[in-house]
């Protein structure tokens, strides 16, 4: 169970554990006159096969199943992709900067604290949640054209000028938003590793059942840990992640 105030996911390995630990849930909340909201409840399969649809249910009403939830403003899919929550991500981050659109643009403010203003606001909301994106090209693309999208709007420049560095120099900034997405993941991973609790293992280690599909593989989340890492295993990622001093002063 992952539980957040009164947001709470179940995990379950089978239909039959679902619904068991669905209706002990139920249970132990009568116990304290609570009950389950039978509307908002979701049931979402994970797996690499074509699953048909399961029978859950509660108080006699079945639960909807469906393909993707959003748990604590994060959006999860049945895939275990990140790049419908990376464009949803940038989408909400755009609506924040036309909210600050009049404060961002206006030249009566001085540069630098628009800069910061921008990365308080904008950068930060389009950054919520990336310590568990796996990012692929498509995805990396996507997030620094959205940076340099910021920073011409910010000078009011269109893109069909097709100015890049310029708009950089202008600002007197540098594309820094993937640095950032991978400092916040490994400072996350790291405190991960150190503490060898059984649900961050199952997450980090655990395998799912079933054949790899045709084709080239997926981009994996700890291969991309291992690769900034450094590391030729993710034994040595481990074994790295003990010392947090050197894991801190780590340069990605």
């Amino acid at each position: 169970m992952i539980r957040f105030a009164d947001d709470i996911v179940l995990l379950a390995t089978s239909e039959n554990d679902l619904q068991t630990a669905l209706i002990e849930m139920d249970n132990i909340f009568l116990e304290f006159k609570l009950n389950i909201n039978t509307e908002k409840t979701k049931i979402m399969i994970c797996s690499k096969q074509n699953e048909s649809n399961i029978n859950i249910s509660i108080k006699g009403k079945r639960m909807e199943q469906i393909n993707q939830f959003k748990y604590l403003g994060s959006i999860i899919d049945n895939e275990g992709r990140s790049k419908k929550e990376i464009k949803s991500r940038i989408g909400q981050a755009k609506k924040a900067f036309l909210l600050k659109s009049k404060l961002l643009t206006s030249k009566n403010v001085d540069q630098r604290t628009r800069n910061r203003l921008t990365k308080t606001y904008v950068l930060s909301t389009a950054l919520y949640g990336c310590e568990t994106w796996t990012l692929n090209k498509k995805e990396e693309t996507a997030l620094e054209a959205f940076q340099m999208c910021c920073w011409r709007k910010m000078e009011k420049i269109k893109w069909t000028e097709l100015k890049t560095n310029e708009v950089l120099d202008l600002v007197k900034e540098k594309r820094t938003l993937l640095n950032n997405l991978r400092s916040r993941r490994w400072h996350m991973i790291g405190h991960t590793l150190r503490h060898n609790e059984e649900l961050h293992s199952l997450i980090l280690e655990g395998m799912i059942e079933g054949k790899r599909g045709r084709g080239r593989p997926r981009t994996c989340y700890i291969s991309q840990i291992i690769k900034d890492a450094r590391v030729d295993s993710y034994k040595q990622l481990k074994d790295k992640a003990q010392d947090r001093k050197s894991w801190r002063e780590h340069l990605l």
